[in-house]
């Protein structure tokens, strides 16, 4: 449930908040589709067990605690409701606290689709990804994207894209988008 009083801010989890499998952020995010049905495959039946042992990327822990003091901080991400009871395990161990998780419900939607439909849903200010695929799409919807660089995103840029190595890079970006927006001119504008 989003607290009303707080500007909400969602978060990948993979390659944003925990570390990738072997540090290695996989997919380049271009030249793929946003429409049709997800795909039901080995991937998505080991899930759950496929996060054992990650680590936070690094700064997670303090930037996420940092923004959680003024936002609503909501995890989104693609990851199998099946794996949520290990991810809060994770969280716990890891970060110190349990944000409220927001995880994919079956393989029918693709993960793109699952991440921005609730992102919307939940009303975000900005969001915060490592996927360009994901990135460009949410960069049409919301005031900012906060992407975390990876080699294999590079190439993805955009008015509203803002390029952080860490969590609390975005803070100073946050601040100033959260004055604006409440200012008279940004008010009616």
């Amino acid at each position: 449930m989003t607290d009303p009083r707080r500007p909400v801010l969602t978060f990948d989890l993979d390659g944003v908040i925990c570390r990738p499998p072997l540090g290695i952020n996989p997919g380049r995010g271009q030249r793929k589709s946003r429409e049709g049905m997800g795909t039901k495959n080995l991937l998505w039946l080991t899930e759950r067990w496929r996060y054992l042992g990650r680590k936070p990327m690094p700064g997670a822990r303090n930037g996420l605690r940092a923004l959680a003091a003024s936002f609503d901080c909501q995890v989104v991400s693609a990851r199998s409701d099946a794996a949520g009871a290990l991810t809060e395990t994770w969280f716990r161990r890891n970060i110190g606290f349990e944000p409220p998780l927001n995880l994919r419900p079956d393989w029918r939607e693709r993960p793109a689709q699952f991440k921005v439909r609730r992102i919307v849903e939940l009303g975000a200010f900005a969001h915060f990804e490592d996927d360009a695929h994901t990135a460009q799409w949410v960069a049409e919807l919301l005031p900012a994207v906060f992407l975390v660089d990876w080699w294999r995103n590079r190439w993805l840029e955009g008015p509203n894209i803002h390029r952080i190595r860490r969590i609390d890079d975005a803070i100073p970006v946050l601040d100033r988008l959260l004055r604006e927006a409440q200012s008279p001119a940004g008010a009616n504008g």
